[in-house]
């Protein structure tokens, strides 16, 4: 499996090897579309015809060598932005790739109706619902030069706020319990190449730095306000994944504190529990554990890769993505592992968010 799905089977070498999987086995039955909440997943989506042609661009890149990750840890190149929007430089691939742009779009988990989503241009990405699932973040490169920033859509108005703005590349953001924003920056001038996490006001503006010198991916604010977690992640033997989740205070120089292996890490709404991907000898899995990073264990068992986990809403079930039928798709379970299946059929997708 590629761990990115589309789009992040780019972006995950810029932000230092987001590990790469196989996949396969087979969904059990047991869990009923009418337990599910009704709430939407956001999510890149390609159609079926779409997503075999990129599929095949993908693995004539991936035949071609991947690109050059970054010069020191967390710290991006110019190569690995332009492959984070599917723009891989110098590769004949990667330039046909924005010819099947992947769109977000809403997926209705009990009905399975996928409503396009107007508001994101395509090769967007969806990374966040406010706590009252009006409000989405999602980020974008279609203006400031191809340089990535950051967008919310307000489900109740249709309008579109711009919150953040270059030279800087801003890739990933989240809420926090009183709608402030969690925004991931990287620059890449010659005089200044670094990256860091900082904390804005919920219209965007001067944010306040709380780390600086690595890129902290996939950043999650804890719902009761006390906790940050975020990935730092490592150059390393993709084999061997040996990126960590880590937690600290929302305050510069907060100490640091690591709590687990793994990837793409989201809190369960009541806050106790972190559920995340990490890489086992049978391929990455989901686990859990507490939000101090005790008592983890595995979320069900399956014989296929799964990454990018979302928790619903109500706490109740956790849709992941998986390759078993070549193309990433979306799965679901019930928090307590219980009731694995396929959700959506057609077409792939990539990076939900519920």
């Amino acid at each position: 499996m590629r761990s990115g799905q589309g789009v992040s089977a780019r972006f995950v070498v810029f932000l230092a090897a987001l590990g790469i999987g196989a996949a396969g086995g087979c969904a059990g039955p047991g869990l009923s579309l009418d337990e599910i909440s009704e709430a939407p997943i956001a999510l890149v989506y390609w159609d079926a015809a779409t997503a075999r042609r990129r599929q095949e661009l993908l693995e004539e890149m991936e035949a071609r060598g991947a690109p050059s990750g970054p010069s020191r840890a967390g710290v991006a190149r110019l190569e690995g932005i332009a492959g984070a929007v599917g723009l891989q430089a110098g590769s004949s691939a990667g330039l046909k790739i924005r010819d099947f742009p992947g769109r977000i779009a809403l997926l209705n988990p009990r009905t399975l109706e996928v409503k396009p989503f107007p508001s994101a241009p395509p090769n967007a990405r969806p990374l966040a619902w406010s706590g009252d699932h009006t409000r989405l973040l999602f980020n974008s490169s279609h203006q400031d030069g191809g340089r990535s920033q950051i967008y919310e859509h307000n489900e109740q108005t249709g309008s579109v706020l711009k919150l953040t703005h270059g030279p800087a590349y801003h890739l990933e953001g989240a809420y926090g319990p009183q709608g402030q924003l969690l925004i991931t920056w990287v620059e890449v001038e010659k005089d200044r190449r670094t990256a860091g996490l900082d904390i804005r006001p919920p219209a965007g503006g001067v944010g306040q730095p709380i780390l600086e010198g690595v890129y902290p991916s996939s950043p999650k604010w804890s719902p009761d306000g006390e906790e940050i977690i975020y990935v730092r992640s490592k150059a390393t033997n993709p084999r061997k994944d040996r990126s960590e989740i880590v937690s600290q205070a929302p305050e510069l120089d907060a100490e640091v504190d690591a709590l687990a292996r793994g990837r793409e890490p989201v809190f369960t709404p009541d806050g106790d529990s972190i559920i995340y991907s990490a890489q086992t000898a049978q391929g990455w899995k989901l686990r859990r554990m507490r939000s101090d990073g005790s008592g983890r264990a595995a979320v069900g068992r399956s014989v296929r890769d799964e990454r990018w986990p979302a928790v619903s809403p109500d706490g109740r079930h956790v849709v992941y993505v998986s390759n078993e039928a070549g193309f990433d798709q979306l799965y679901i379970r019930r928090i307590d592992g219980s009731g694995d299946r396929i959700l959506l059929k057609e077409g792939s997708v990539a990076f939900p968010v519920w």
